[in-house]
């Protein structure tokens, strides 16, 4: 056989290898660079995100003055963001990004939120669309080695302001004035709440510890109160919260204390004819009389008064006190002269006569009852002379009022009459009934409006001022027909009455005490009107440190949240009917749910009819007056809860139900997509309940049927309101947690609520005041019930010490606004949506 000579023909392999290693390498080349396309692309992504997020959150509410919810610097703020950045190693310059601004609106027919370029021009600019199109070829090496295309970049993002629906609860109870009351408790007789020292020393007021007008203790909730005088912690005095023109001209002047210890106008006497060191207790001690009996009478003292014996220069028939004061004709003993004009000087014959007749009274047991009560008028007592007291107001001595009085859109009177017309009760002049009414207060009685008169203030009952009236030596009521003699004396020199503290003082004090008295309200429900009077404008605490704090978290909300709508809504306890007059009020929300910020600012200062027109006012005798933003009355959480269902609501029959409203007042406003969200705020616990069925219409068409129609009242739905049950009662919180429940349920649920897997309704409280402190024995039951409707709520964070808001007023305003603001910036206010 023959051997083969084939050889090996070496580095063949080797060709073949550079062969095949240029594709290698390009599909090595190709899987680098689409890693790092990939990783462009991402990265291109997250700088179109933050520039959209960025630019979004340079959209404020603020349209004013042009501003157009800051438009013109998203484009500069989003090309920031975006420059800021790199893709991979390139940079991005301002030409490779572009910026679209929208409106994110809701499309009420389809039920849903739309982005929109450039949307409604009614609505606020909540949209921003970010395009980023970096040029990453150059960071492609391999590519352009291989002369492979590189496909362009881009990535867009479009965020915007999270729509929200947020209702805001605001108690109005009137736990949220108690640091203002004159008096506590806030019910009954009360003892003086008043820190300020400034009060009358002559008299029987020179027994100050049987006089009590002042205090050094304030047991909680009740703090110093700022009637007269600005607190430590910095409450400004209610007195000088009242006006007599619509330029805010004061309406009242502090005397300052010149007349603490030496008033103007009259002083008492003292004893030995005015020559001691102690005033006298009664006419037989001013006269050195030791020995007194019917028939006691001293000719020289009866005929000269307080002159005889040189004791005085003469009568001036008033008294003037220091402060706020103003003047009172009550002095004792009376003066028994006659004054230059003919009229007696004594203040029994010159204010009050004898039923049904003109004949001046002098008899002291028709005036007090045997224990030195002061008793009310009626026909076997005493009538009230309404025009001679008017005429000690204006003309006897320095006039304590202005001839208008007004606050807050309040105006009380425009005159002060010179008579009061009784042929009807009440009188249909408004500035006579002001005026008798003012009168019948401060002799410390109330007129039923049928003539049949009340005391509320004598010894045994101080609903005004600072307390029932108190001894101060002997008590003695001697009736005229006891006295004997000829000529008779003018009472019993030993007669000695019960002696006031406010009770006869006409001037700014006893005026504001007027206007608000607490006591009275709850004392006398059916007349509650006359006592519930105080502008919202006042410095009423802690009420007007919490509408500081609500104003500032308004303007926060109005500025920084734009797609946000937000309802109003005070609550303390509701209307039972349209007749209900026992001083219940808040059967509708303040202003509805949507962006009306200028009207829910001046909600909280200002009565409803007055609202957007700074020059209208109100009487204090109009039908609405209970509407104006003070507090007071019960506490009752479901009511304001059922209403903000109502809001949430998209039902169209809820939409135009108050015909005397905006739309939307009774509710139809709410947002299907919005997040749901309740801002709760209270100062106390709960003590009354508030029913009323649910009309289920299914998802966004259910409503509870407390639509309130402000120009037809009596067609109006009512909730079942009971009060009167303890705080924190299980009777009332149950009630309370069944709504909440109802606002919580899934939008699909069989009791539809706003709830859905991603966007849970949440309900934020706020303890608000001194029944939260930490040294209130109450605030662990109280802040229980909020922590469960928290819990209900969707929001599990047990009360943190940011949601107890209390302090001195600075301190409430500031963290009241922080709460709020913390509140809505946890919800996550923007957000990408593409």
């Amino acid at each position: 056989m023959k051997r083969s000579n084939r050889r090996t023909r070496r580095g063949t392999i080797l060709v073949l290898l550079l062969v095949c290693l240029i594709p290698l390498m390009a599909f090595l080349a190709l899987a680098i660079d689409l890693g790092m396309l990939a990783t462009a692309r991402t990265q291109c992504q997250d700088v179109a995100d933050l520039a959209a997020l960025s630019g979004v959150r340079t959209l404020n509410g603020d349209t004013q003055n042009g501003a157009n919810n800051n438009y013109a610097a998203v484009a500069p703020t989003v090309q920031q963001a975006a420059t800021q950045n790199r893709v991979l190693s390139a940079g991005i310059s301002s030409s490779q990004v572009n910026v679209q601004i929208g409106r994110y609106v809701y499309n009420a027919t389809a039920g849903r939120f739309e982005g929109q370029f450039p949307g409604p021009s009614s609505e606020n600019w909540t949209l921003v669309q970010a395009t980023v199109s970096p040029d990453v070829s150059s960071q492609m090496a391999f590519s352009k080695v291989l002369g492979a295309f590189v496909p362009s970049l881009q990535a867009t993002a479009t965020a915007v302001h999270r729509p929200r629906d947020v209702a805001i609860i605001l108690d109005y109870s009137g736990s949220m004035r108690f640091q203002s009351l004159a008096g506590e408790p806030y019910t009954g007789t009360r003892t003086t709440n008043n820190p300020d020292g400034n009060v009358p020393l002559f008299g029987h007021y020179s027994a100050v510890s049987s006089a009590a007008m002042t205090a050094s203790y304030f047991p909680a909730p009740y703090e110093p109160a700022n009637i007269t005088s600005t607190t430590s912690d910095g409450r400004a005095p209610i007195c000088a919260d009242f006006y007599q023109d619509a330029g805010g001209t004061p309406a009242f002047a502090d005397a300052g204390s010149a007349f603490a210890s030496s008033p103007g106008g009259d002083d008492c006497l003292k004893t030995d004819q005015n020559g001691g060191s102690s005033y006298a207790h009664t006419a037989a001690e001013v006269l050195n009389i030791s020995s007194v009996n019917n028939s006691t009478r001293d000719a020289t003292f009866e005929s000269s008064g307080y002159a005889a014996y040189g004791m005085t220069a003469g009568f001036n028939r008033y008294t003037q006190g220091p402060g706020y004061f103003g003047k009172t004709f009550f002095i004792w003993p009376p003066d028994p002269s006659f004054g230059a004009d003919g009229q007696p000087n004594d203040w029994r014959k010159r204010y009050f006569t004898y039923p049904g007749s003109t004949a001046q009274m002098d008899d002291n047991s028709r005036l007090w009852d045997s224990s030195g009560n002061w008793q009310a008028p009626s026909g076997s007592t005493y009538a009230i002379n309404y025009d001679a007291i008017l005429n000690f107001i204006t003309s006897i001595g320095p006039n304590p009022f202005p001839s208008r009085l007004q606050s807050g859109r309040i105006l009380y009177y425009d005159q002060i009459p010179t008579s009061i017309d009784l042929s009807s009760n009440p009188p249909s002049d408004m500035n006579q009934r002001f005026w008798k009414d003012y009168i019948d207060y401060v002799l410390g009685t109330i007129d039923n409006g049928n003539g049949n008169y009340k005391v509320y203030c004598s010894g045994r009952i101080g609903y005004l001022g600072y307390g029932k009236d108190y001894s101060w030596g002997t008590v003695k009521i001697t009736p005229k027909s006891y006295l004997s003699g000829s000529p008779k004396p003018y009472m019993n020199y030993a007669d000695n009455p019960l002696r006031p503290r406010l009770h006869f003082w006409f001037g700014p004090l006893s005026m504001i005490d007027f206007l608000g008295n607490y006591n009275m309200w709850y004392e006398y429900s059916p007349y509650a009107s006359r006592f519930c009077w105080w502008p919202g404008t006042c410095h009423e605490a802690p009420m007007y440190a919490c509408k500081l704090g609500i104003r500032a978290a308004l303007s926060d909300i109005q500025n920084n949240h734009p797609n946000d709508f937000v309802s109003m809504i005070m609550f303390s306890v509701p209307k039972n009917s349209a007749n209900d007059s026992s001083g219940t009020r808040f059967n509708r929300p303040r202003v509805g749910l949507g962006r009306d910020y200028a009207s829910m600012q001046e909600s909280l200062w200002y009565p409803p009819a007055t609202i957007g027109s700074s020059s209208a006012t109100v009487r204090p005798y109009d039908s609405n007056n209970l509407e104006v933003p003070r507090a007071f009355g019960g506490t009752c959480y479901a009511m304001p809860l059922m209403l903000a269902y109502n809001q949430f609501s998209g039902a169209s029959s809820l939409i135009n139900y108050n015909s005397g409203e905006p739309a939307g007042d009774a509710g139809g406003n709410g947002r299907r997509g919005a997040q749901k969200i309740i801002i709760f705020e209270t100062d106390g616990a709960p003590n009354t309940t508030a029913s009323a069925s649910l009309t289920n219409g299914g998802s966004y068409n259910s409503y509870y049927n407390v639509r309130y129609d402000s120009s037809n009242p009596g067609g109006s739905e009512f909730p079942y309101a009971v009060y009167g049950y303890g705080d924190n009662s299980s009777t009332v919180t149950s009630q309370i947690y069944s709504v909440c429940q109802n606002i919580c349920n899934l939008e699909t649920a069989a009791t539809p609520g706003y709830s859905t897997p991603n966007k849970p309704v949440q309900i934020h409280c706020i303890g608000f005041g001194s029944y939260f402190a930490p040294d209130s024995s109450s605030a662990a039951a109280n802040i229980a019930t909020l922590n469960q409707m928290q819990k209900i709520g969707n929001v599990n964070d047990n009360m943190p010490s940011y949601k107890l808001v209390y302090g001195d007023q600075a301190t409430i305003v500031s963290h009241l606004q922080q709460a709020i603001i913390k509140i809505l910036e946890s919800s996550v206010p923007v957000s990408l949506v593409r």
